[in-house]
């Protein structure tokens, strides 16, 4: 069998670092191998150019600093501005759920929210609450939940 050698010119090569590069800043999200990238961009644009190795890899240096600079600053004002996902337990605190085991004053009763059974207290201990009736979510305590009656 004949294996042909493969010739890769300067910018093919900084075109494949800077793909890489691209598929390890999806998998990680820390940005800097996006900064990288920037660099193999201005580097590879050398290459095309007929700049040597040196001038190269003084491009890559200058390309990675100024996209570290440049570009960073603005994508971290958009990831602050993003809303956060609410999860867990915060993401019960505002729903609207049906009481399962009564809610006796100053007891731990039981609520049914997205298929799962909780255990809920009254916010007024002086409170009850008959199963069946609506309630809102309005905290927790630990792994109880704190509801107050619609």
């Amino acid at each position: 069998m004949i294996i042909s050698s493969i010739v890769l010119t300067g910018w093919q090569l900084w075109l494949i670092l800077a793909a890489i590069l691209v598929i390890i800043e999806l998998l990680t999200g820390t940005f800097a191998a996006f900064c990288l990238v920037g660099g193999c961009i201005v580097a590879m644009v050398g290459a095309l150019c007929g700049g040597g190795l040196k001038l190269q890899l003084i491009l890559l240096t200058f390309g990675t600093v100024v996209t570290f600079l440049a570009i960073r600053p603005t994508l971290l004002r958009r990831r602050a501005a993003a809303p956060k996902p609410v999860s867990n337990m915060d993401a019960l605190i505002g729903r609207i759920v049906t009481v399962t085991d009564d809610i006796r004053p100053g007891a731990i009763g039981r609520i049914k929210a997205d298929g799962d059974s909780w255990q809920a207290k009254a916010t007024d201990p002086r409170v009850a609450i008959p199963a069946g009736c609506q309630v809102r979510i309005i905290g927790y305590d630990s792994i109880i939940l704190q509801v107050e009656q619609l």
